[in-house]
């Protein structure tokens, strides 16, 4: 991880964390010593025990006495409880959008497309869990509701560490996102199909169940 800028630093601490989880550059379950962190970004303890807080909000990020913080691991049951909280959420986010939907937006939406394709052949699969996460974002924040948007947010950081175990355990991962994309974006926004929850449920069902065919049997 890089050294901090002087200015910002807890918010500095907490991207730079985030975006190390999100990138794989510390795993799930992994001990986070604020002692080599703060040695690490070139900070003090402080900024780094507040950025260790904030992630803990955020669901990236579990603490537990005598133990300390770690890396949150999610479980099967996780990802379960992520994958079908999230389909209901983006329904209706998507059901909103369509009513909201602009030609500035569409052209925002398309433009994420378009890092998520130089992404892919660029070979910079670690971005694109962030460009799945903005584009669904995009989605909600054009839904126009703000506790819907709050629910997303809630849970949007635990779902970034869902695609980044399909992106390592199930290596289809950078060959379909842009065209998945494509098609909710075509199919839901352009071409306004009614009965477009069917679209939802693929899209998010079928990495969940990519990733589970994967996974390893539990006692």
């Amino acid at each position: 991880m890089d050294t901090l800028p002087r200015s910002g630093l807890s918010g500095a601490a907490v991207n730079e964390l985030r975006e190390a989880i999100l990138e794989g550059r510390l795993v799930q379950g992994e001990r986070l010593s604020e002692v080599s962190l703060s040695s690490t970004l070139g900070v003090s303890r402080a900024p780094v025990r507040e950025a260790l807080l904030h992630l803990e909000q955020e669901g990236l990020v579990v603490s537990l006495p005598y133990k300390g913080a770690s890396v949150v691991s999610l479980s099967q049951q996780d990802f379960l409880e992520l994958s079908t909280l999230r389909i209901a959420l983006e329904k209706l986010a998507w059901a909103r959008a369509v009513e909201r939907v602009s030609p500035e937006a569409v052209d925002d939406l398309n433009a994420i497309i378009a890092e998520m394709e130089f992404a892919v052949k660029s070979e910079q699969k670690a971005k694109l869990v962030r460009l799945d996460i903005d584009f669904h974002d995009r989605i909600f924040v054009l839904a126009d509701h703000s506790r819907l948007y709050t629910a997303w947010t809630a849970i949007k950081w635990q779902v970034a560490l869902f695609l980044l175990a399909r992106r390592v355990r199930v290596d289809d991962y950078h060959s379909i996102i842009v065209q998945e994309h494509k098609a909710l974006l075509d199919d839901i926004l352009t071409a306004k199909t009614p009965s477009f929850e069917h679209l939802i449920e693929d899209h998010i069902g079928s990495g969940y169940g990519r990733l589970n065919t994967t996974a390893a049997p539990t006692s």
